[in-house]
């Protein structure tokens, strides 16, 4: 019999994303603690690839747009081949299958929250807390990112407070601690941010949630406030998603064409980092988002949304700047205070850096989730030293 417990993770899709960085990541550092499996509903992107050798399967269930029945019955035949030990599903969109896991004899179950979409970005759809409520008998533990997350989940969903642990995300900062670019030519760029120009910084899925267009427009009042000052700025967006099209279109509308570039998913992220100035999240909802942690780790000052989790990792005043959602004139407001003072934003790079250093470290996430699975599964719990592997951290998007 083998010793080591075996985890099923069951996802939406398994695609570039800060939640599904977080699972790669997890699965990567515990391997040989525990076995572990991915099932996803709808496939697997790039990311697949990172985990190849640190699973013993990746089962893509090929569900169709809406409710595809015959994938409830393929997702109980996946877990009776398996046999897992535990199952760990992620998201609504993951939830509803928990029967099924129970049907399938699995008796320790973990749902993980990790934020809300566009279409529900204050999670207040009265259908969805319906199905959460349902659903928590058969849960044995909540996951929840961030205190607003685990406030949420307690107070208006009405899950009981000794069902949910909050385990903050994390990350291994040290490929992200790259020479910063003060002057002379940013390799990744070229011409396009030559010496003199400050650079902002975005790398998110082209998503609604995310709310690009607000930052287009915000970037575009920060240029025209000073034309002859912030003609110097730039901003580059990498991450790749559905509102490409449209933003493309935008950044024409707005005349934005010079100034700003979409870089599509990138494999040099922290590279990328280290040649900008500044970071802007423009989300309208999240939970913990990876791409913040990344950014402080590379020494940026952060200009974002005061949505979600956001607020428990950005020190307004300290290490960033917090703005309201749907707000360009504030956003545009916090990134020309930053343009303005390379001193500001020198200080409140490096407060970024040893705050993520000292609250949202990769080996303190891994420690707490295996302190928690080993609760579940009656083990007992030990030191955890995370296997710090160089793929953990070479992603394209969050």
């Amino acid at each position: 019999m083998n010793e080591r417990p075996l985890i099923v993770h069951v996802l939406y899709r398994l695609d570039t994303g800060g939640m599904e960085r977080v699972v790669v990541s997890l699965i990567n550092a515990t391997h040989d603690r525990y076995r572990h499996a991915v099932i996803a509903l709808t496939g697997f992107g790039a990311l697949r690839h990172e985990i190849e050798n640190a699973v013993i399967a990746c089962v893509s269930l090929e569900k169709k747009p809406g409710k595809d029945w015959p994938c409830y019955f393929r997702f109980w035949r996946a877990l009776r081949a398996l046999k897992p030990d535990l199952v760990q599903t992620y998201n609504i969109g993951a939830l509803d299958l928990a029967p099924v896991v129970k049907l399938a004899g699995v008796h320790r179950l973990v749902h993980a929250e990790h934020g809300r979409d566009a279409a529900d970005p204050g999670g207040d759809n009265p259908r969805y807390h319906r199905l959460r409520r349902w659903m928590a008998p058969l849960v044995g533990r909540y996951v929840v990112v961030s205190p607003d997350l685990r406030i949420w989940l307690t107070e208006r969903v009405r899950i009981r407070s000794s069902k949910v642990t909050h385990i903050a995300n994390g990350i291994d900062a040290a490929p992200f601690d790259v020479p910063r670019i003060r002057s002379g030519p940013r390799r990744q760029l070229g011409d396009f941010a030559p010496p003199g120009t400050v650079l902002v910084g975005n790398v998110a899925r082209l998503d609604k949630v995310k709310n690009h267009a607000g930052l287009l427009l915000a970037f575009k009042l920060l240029c025209e406030e000073d034309g002859r000052k912030n003609a110097a700025c730039r901003l580059i967006i990498a991450g790749d998603g559905p509102q490409r099209g449209e933003l493309e279109q935008r950044i024409v509308q707005l005349g934005l064409t010079e100034t700003v570039r979409l870089l599509g998913n990138r494999g040099d992220v922290a590279q990328l980092l280290a040649e900008c100035d500044v970071f802007a999240l423009s989300s309208v909802a999240e939970g913990m988002p990876i791409t913040l942690l990344e950014a402080m780790a590379a020494g940026l000052p952060v200009v974002a949304t005061d949505v979600g989790g956001v607020a428990s990792m950005v020190e307004a005043g300290v290490t960033g700047t917090l703005v309201p959602a749907g707000d360009p004139h504030a956003l545009a407001a916090a990134l020309r205070a930053y343009v303005a003072d390379e001193e500001l934003r020198c200080r409140h790079g490096d407060a970024g850096r040893a705050r993520v250093a000292a609250h949202f470290s990769l080996r303190a996430m891994v420690s707490a989730y295996v302190a928690l699975y080993d609760e579940l599964l009656g083990r007992q719990a030990d030191a955890v030293q995370p296997r710090v592997m160089s793929g953990l951290t070479g992603h394209k998007e969050n």
